[in-house]
């Protein structure tokens, strides 16, 4: 328990200072890539939970953002005739997510082992191609654009600045939620599933449930870094949510550590910014 509320406080304490020294030290374009590092941290913090505490390799986080940002670039923007809030389209997005997410886990985790992991690469493609072609709900090759920016409280989050300074305090929150599971049940039971599904099984696990769970939030919190991508860049496309780009996110949680929710967000920053920073 003295671990984790240390590694509470120092998630704190960076997001404090990360709050008060970059903004004022980067310009408006390296604060955008690392912005969306900090998008694409909170989707690889759903694959930490499914993967890093229960050893299920997922493709599924990107579908799951492609979700959330089309929810929120349809219902903030109007484009179906009723607009709604840019956070009450996020909340809708996320629970969106979380239903179909909680019906494909159903039907995936009837598959073991690398059988599920493909299941998921075909989720990928299946999502890609409807994110693509199906012009209605998601604009075909053209995607949607128009999306309004975010107001929190009043607030318009109008430049990358205040970007920085909403999605810093959102990834620590998000961190902090994450370190809070590893302790619970939940996060116990799906360590025991890594480490041996059959002795999770003799210990009174309910493996298939605890498995649904962690692809739920999985798919909710990619439902959340969806909505954020979408309402950061004001426009979307079926391009942001190919097989390559759901690599990334696995990669970031590799690269970081898939039990190491620093390693992550260092990841996730480090993956995104270095690109830019070696661009020329």
């Amino acid at each position: 328990m003295k671990k984790i509320n240390k590694l509470s406080l120092a998630f704190i304490i960076v997001c404090i200072l990360a709050i008060l020294i970059v903004p004022n030290s980067m310009g408006n374009y390296e604060l955008m890539v690392l912005n969306i590092g900090l998008i694409y941290a909170v989707a690889s913090f759903g694959l930490s939970i499914i993967l890093g505490m229960g050893g299920q390799l997922s493709f599924a986080g990107l579908p799951f953002m492609g979700v959330g940002a089309y929810t929120v670039g349809n219902l903030a923007s109007g484009r179906l005739g009723s607009q709604v809030p840019p956070v009450v389209a996020i909340l809708i997005g996320m629970l969106i997510a979380g239903v179909i997410s909680w019906i494909l886990g159903l039907i995936l985790f009837r598959l073991q082992g690398t059988y599920f992991t493909f299941a998921t690469i075909a989720l990928v493609q299946v999502a890609f191609s409807f994110y693509q072609n199906y012009q209605p709900l998601f604009g075909g090759a053209g995607g949607i654009s128009g999306i309004p920016s975010l107001s929190v409280f009043g607030i318009e989050i109008g430049d990358a600045a205040h970007w920085f300074i909403l999605l810093a305090i959102l990834v620590t929150i998000v961190a902090l939620l994450v370190e809070r599971i590893r302790s619970t049940q939940l996060g116990r039971s799906l360590a025991a599933i890594r480490d041996n599904e059959t002795a999770a099984l003799t210990l009174g696990v309910n493996v298939y449930r605890t498995k649904i769970i962690a692809f739920i939030i999985t798919g909710i919190l990619g439902a959340l870094a969806g909505g954020l991508y979408a309402l950061n860049n004001g426009f979307i496309s079926s391009d942001m949510f190919n097989f390559e780009r759901s690599t990334l996110v696995i990669i970031i949680t590799m690269i970081g550590g898939v039990n190491n929710s620093f390693g992550i967000v260092l990841g996730s920053i480090l993956i995104n910014v270095i690109p830019e920073m070696l661009r020329d």
